[in-house]
C-alpha cells in the first residue's frame, strides 16, 4: 500500500523545502498576528469603541487609520497615544507631512523627546522610500536572531503627501490631473503591513476625509483602496463645539469605526477640552446605573442612598458618607478600578462580536429576517 501524505508530513516538507524565508506554521502554533498588547488612547469610551474592553485601546502589530475632516482631534488623538505608547516602552517613528509637530507641542503632552524620531516627508515616493528602509532594516535584524526595539510608527498625515509628478507640474505651470497617489499609496500598504506585523511594529496614520457627491453624501477618507484594505481599525471623527456660557472650550468628539476587526462598529463620543485635553471617563455615564455599577444621581438621608434623577449630585455606593458635585464626577474618585471593571462586564456585548452560532434555528431565523428584507423591497 502506497504511503499516504498527512498534513504533518505535508508541514515538515514545507518548513523544509521553502526557498524563502518562511513565516507560516501550522495556525494552532502561529503568532505572527497575535496581539500581544494594547496601547491606551486616553480614553476609556474610546478603548472600548476599538478594542471592545475598557483597558485595551490600539492593538500593537496592526495598521490603524484616524480619519476626519480637519479639526476633529486627528493629531491630538494621535500624540496622546504616543505619550502612552512612550510610557510603555515604545520608540516613535513620526513622519509628519504638515510640518505641524515640534518640540514644544509634544512637550505639552508629556512625550519623552528621546524616545522619538521625527522625519519631515513630502510626498508619497519620499515616504514609501523612508518606510521601507525602515521595515527592511528591522525584518533583516529580526530573522538574523537579534532583538530590535519596542517600536511604533506613524504618518501625519496620509491626506497631505503630494506625489513627484504633482511637484513637477506645479514647477512646470501644468495642470493635468494626477492619477499617481492612489496607485503610490496602495503600493505602500502592500509592502509594508505584513512587515509591520512580523515585527509587532503598530502604525497609526491620519487621512483626511470628504464628502462624496453622490444623490446621497457621505464621508470618505482620500487615499483610494490601499489604506482602506490594509487598515484593521479605520476610526471616522467628527465634532461639534463644546461651550460654556459664550466661550468655546473645546469639541466634542464623535468617533465610528468604518471598519474594524476587533471590536463592533459603536459609536462613542468624548471630549477634548483646549485647556485640560482629553478626559479618560468622559463618555462612561451613559453605562452607569445603581443596579449593576452603584452610581446614579442622588442624596444622602440619614446615612442611607436615596436615587433621584432630579438632584444636583452623585451617589456611589463605594463612597458610603458623600455626594459628589459634576465638577468631581468624571475623577478616579468615582470610577475606581472596581467600578471600571464592572462597567467593563456590562458593556462587552455593546461593543464585542458573539461567537459563530451554527445553529439550525439561528440560520432559519436568518433565513426569515432575508425573506421579509426581500419582500419589503
Amino acid at each position: 500500500m502506497a504511503k499516504e501524505l498527512s498534513f504533518d508530513d505535508l508541514n515538515s516538507e514545507l518548513e523544509k523545502n521553502t526557498k524563502t524565508f518562511s513565516l507560516g506554521s501550522r495556525m494552532d502554533k502561529s503568532t505572527f498576528s497575535d496581539v500581544t498588547e494594547f496601547i491606551p488612547t486616553g480614553n476609556y469610551a474610546l478603548n472600548a469603541c476599538i478594542s471592545g474592553n475598557l483597558f485595551g485601546g490600539w492593538p500593537n502589530n496592526r495598521t490603524m487609520a484616524i480619519a476626519g475632516p480637519s479639526g476633529t482631534g486627528k493629531t491630538f488623538l494621535t500624540l496622546n497615544t504616543v505619550k502612552r505608547a512612550v510610557d510603555m516602552g515604545y520608540n516613535v517613528v513620526y513622519y509628519d507631512s504638515e510640518a505641524a509637530i515640534d518640540k514644544a507641542l509634544m512637550e505639552k503632552f508629556g512625550i519623552d523627546l528621546t524616545a522619538v524620531r521625527y522625519e519631515p516627508v513630502a510626498t508619497v515616493q519620499e515616504f514609501r522610500t523612508k518606510i521601507t528602509e525602515l521595515t527592511d532594516l528591522l525584518q533583516k535584524r529580526l530573522r538574523k536572531g537579534e532583538n530590535i526595539p519596542k517600536l511604533m510608527v506613524v504618518l501625519d498625515s496620509a491626506g497631505s503627501l503630494a506625489t513627484e509628478k504633482e511637484v513637477g507640474d506645479a514647477l512646470s505651470a501644468s495642470d493635468k490631473a494626477d492619477m499617481t497617489r492612489a496607485k503610490v499609496l496602495k503600493s505602500i500598504f502592500r509592502i509594508i503591513t505584513v512587515r509591520l506585523a512580523e515585527c509587532k511594529v503598530p502604525f497609526i496614520f491620519t487621512n483626511h476625509t470628504y464628502m462624496t457627491q453622490s444623490f446621497i453624501s457621505q464621508a470618505v477618507a482620500g487615499g483610494g483602496t490601499g489604506p482602506e484594505y490594509s487598515a484593521s481599525i479605520i476610526l471616522f471623527l467628527t465634532k461639534a463645539q463644546l461651550k460654556e456660557g459664550d466661550s468655546k472650550t473645546g469639541i466634542i468628539v464623535t468617533a465610528k469605526p468604518n471598519k474594524n476587526r476587533f471590536a463592533k462598529p459603536t459609536p462613542i463620543k468624548f471630549h477634548i477640552n483646549y485647556q485640560k485635553g482629553m478626559n479618560p471617563y468622559v463618555g462612561l455615564e451613559q453605562y452607569i446605573d445603581w443596579e449593576e455599577i452603584g452610581i446614579t444621581k442622588g442624596k444622602i438621608e440619614k446615612g442611607e442612598f436615596v436615587p433621584m434623577k432630579t438632584a444636583r449630585n452623585w451617589i456611589c455606593k463605594h463612597l458610603k458618607d458623600e455626594t459628589v458635585p459634576n465638577k468631581d464626577f468624571f475623577t478616579e474618585k468615582v470610577f475606581t478600578k472596581e467600578v471600571l471593571e464592572k462597567i467593563d462586564k456590562k458593556i462587552y456585548d455593546i461593543f464585542n462580536y458573539g461567537e459563530v452560532d451554527e445553529s439550525v434555528g439561528n440560520y432559519l431565523e436568518l433565513s426569515d429576517q432575508i425573506e421579509l428584507e426581500t419582500d419589503v423591497q
